[in-house]
């Protein structure tokens, strides 16, 4: 099995900073901080003590959640929900069968129903790491599991479509297993790598096709999706950002070069014809093509981020991570109210308002997608979206290949401590992205070679380090567009400033999105909250007009980043950034399709009213506004 480029560190080794830590803060006190506490389908689940309720037959709630608040309760220290996870990995421990099966019972009329077990499966390696008390017995319970996953496929037991819908999954993500015995070979082979790298293969080869029979330039679908293709699961958003990483995973165990070929493919041909300003691509269930009148929800933003850093850590292209940041300081933060408390499920780049909508404009979710609500649409959001930025942060850092340099590869503000031969520490205080200086302090007992990822963007030429307050000095960016420091055995400060200019993205029908840096910055439209206590939706609807273009040539940034060491606590708040920009805007003939913004109309635009100023903020923190936005 061919070693990834770069590995991983283990879950808590890595824990947020800064305003991060404040945003790790939120999460815990927010929504995903409470779902063991009074949510029905993760407190009540069939995957603990007197569960017994699951809002599908397959079986996912308690899985979703264990996987998505490991990184999360150890980041903190949480003792409150590491206990929750504790009882949930005791009570599926000490409940496992003699033949390695983990969790509730089958239904002995059809095949086992493995494809939870992979959510688990993931969770299992997160706490293996994190608690090393815990590590050998999880490793015991994990490669009893693998045996008998070895023994399903090999009898063909792992069950299909046809056995009911609750199925497709097994089917279609066969990558999430293949990464957890990956992790088995990798760590803790026991002498079974034999059985293990089988059991890749087979898994592989059962699964649905992606490399050739969706991500081909003949078989992927280049415009709009009005209906399902080849069957539901298949095109269903969340399903092919899982997929993303499928033929990353299987090039360790093929060195099939065409693998790695289409891992690359499949990213250009989602962003060439679907993609969306905000870094993601567009799909409210299924494909949505360039329009951006169609939505995108909001659980592929969050499998995405993860996809992308797999990716990333088996091939090692900037792009990869360039990507991953874009989604985790845009798409991400838009669908979530600044208190973490309220989530979208299909979120807009141009979201005139968040209301319910009927019919709704989405392919096929319901009325109230659009409302930013504890539990909007469908359920599994509620319970998945916990995992984005915790695992962010978890791989934030990571190793060369013989683990002696350490990199930092998704900025932001970050601790790590371990061992790269010795005992390190590294601490990065930054306002990051919202400013475009990092200041890095590393302790180390051993000399090593620290290596900082420099975006795309910021290899102008002008992003500078200044070395224990020393003279700036232009950052010298090799071929893996990393810049190395040669961190001596003591405590070592440097500052890395980046260039961030402020780009014009064009977008169709002569549109353009604003970016600087790694931030999308939108119109910010005012708005009107109705909050409903009952339900904890939120119902956001615009107190000015939105039917804006811009003048391009009038944008101004207002900076005020070197003048603050700290973000307020709620980072994604509107007024929370320290960089904003304004424009000359002016009204324009703008109609509706379905309830909400149409396709922006063709620039140039001709005005309707008199000009005037708008402000842009962070994507992120803009819940309504225009990313996609014509000019006049």
């Amino acid at each position: 099995v061919i070693a990834p480029r770069f590995g991983r560190l283990p879950t808590g080794a890595i824990k947020p900073f800064g305003w991060s830590l404040n945003q790790a803060r939120v999460q815990a006190e927010g929504l995903a901080g409470h779902l063991r506490d009074f949510d029905s389908y993760v407190a009540g689940s069939i995957w603990v003590p007197g569960g017994s309720i699951e809002y599908s037959e397959m079986h996912e709630s308690g899985p979703y959640w264990f996987n998505g608040m490991i990184a999360l309760a150890f980041q903190l220290e949480d003792q409150r929900l590491i206990g929750q996870l504790r009882e949930f990995l005791d009570f599926n421990l000490d409940n496992q069968q003699p033949d390695g099966w983990i969790g509730p019972d089958w239904n002995m009329s059809i095949p086992r129903l493995v494809w939870p077990r992979y959510l688990v499966l993931l969770g299992l390696i997160q706490y293996a790491e994190a608690d090393p008390s815990q590590t050998e017995r999880i490793v015991d319970a994990m490669h009893r599991f693998a045996s008998l996953v070895h023994q399903i496929w090999s009898n063909n037991q792992q069950g299909q479509p046809s056995n009911g819908f609750n199925f497709d999954y097994q089917f279609v993500r066969w990558e999430e297993l293949i990464l957890s015995l990956e992790w088995l070979f990798d760590n803790f082979p026991r002498g079974k790598e034999a059985e293990l790298l089988e059991s890749m293969r087979m898994v592989r080869t059962s699964g649905f096709d992606w490399k050739n029979k969706w991500y081909t330039d003949t078989n992927f679908p280049k415009e709009a999706v009005r209906s399902c293709l080849l069957s539901s699961s298949v095109d269903f958003t969340a399903t092919l950002l899982l997929a993303l990483k499928s033929e990353a995973l299987a090039y360790r165990f093929t060195g099939d070069e065409s693998d790695k070929q289409s891992t690359f493919d499949r990213l250009d041909l989602l962003y060439k014809y679907h993609g969306r300003a905000s870094g993601t691509f567009s799909a409210d269930e299924h494909l949505a093509g360039l329009d951006p009148s169609r939505g995108y929800f909001s659980p592929f933003v969050i499998e995405q981020i993860f996809s992308l850093a797999v990716i990333y850590q088996i091939f090692g292209n900037n792009s990869i991570a360039d990507r991953a940041e874009k989604l985790a300081y845009n798409a991400l933060p838009a669908a979530l109210m600044p208190d973490w408390k309220s989530h979208q499920y299909d979120q807009e780049v141009n979201q005139i308002w968040a209301k319910e909508m009927n019919p709704p404009p989405w392919g096929n979710n319901g009325p109230d997608s659009n409302v930013f609500g504890f539990e909007p649409n469908y359920p599994c959001c509620t319970v998945n979206h916990p995992q984005a930025y915790p695992k962010f942060w978890a791989n934030s850092f990571v190793t060369d290949a013989n683990g002696t340099s350490l990199i930092h590869a998704f900025l932001g503000p970050a601790t790590f401590s371990g061992r790269l031969g010795s005992s390190n520490r590294v601490e990065v205080d930054t306002l990051y992205p919202f400013g475009p200086s990092l200041t890095y302090t590393v302790s180390a007992r051993q000399a090593f070679d620290f290596k900082i990822r420099v975006p795309d963007w910021a290899q102008s030429g002008k992003s500078t380090i200044s070395l224990n307050n020393g003279r700036a000095a232009r950052l010298n960016v090799d071929a893996s567009s990393f810049h190395i420091v040669k961190v001596p055995a003591r405590t070592t400060t440097f500052k890395v400033t980046l260039d961030m200019p402020t780009t014009i993205e064009a977008r169709p029908n002569g549109a353009i999105a604003v970016n600087r840096g790694p931030l999308l910055y939108a119109i910010d439209l005012q708005f009107n909250d109705t909050f409903d206590n009952h339900t904890q939706a939120h119902t956001l609807l615009p107190t000015g007009e939105w039917r804006l273009a811009i003048d391009a040539s009038s944008i101004r940034v207002i900076d005020k980043s070197a003048d603050i060491s700290e973000l307020p606590f709620y980072a994604w708040a509107a007024d929370s950034s320290p960089v904003s920009m304004t424009a000359d805007a002016c009204q324009i003939e703008w109609g509706l399709t379905k309830g909400t913004a149409s396709t922006p109309p063709t620039s140039p635009n001709a005005c309707v009213g008199p000009k005037l100023k708008v402000n842009l903020t962070p994507f992120g923190a803009a819940k309504l506004r225009l990313g996609e936005i014509p000019t006049m």
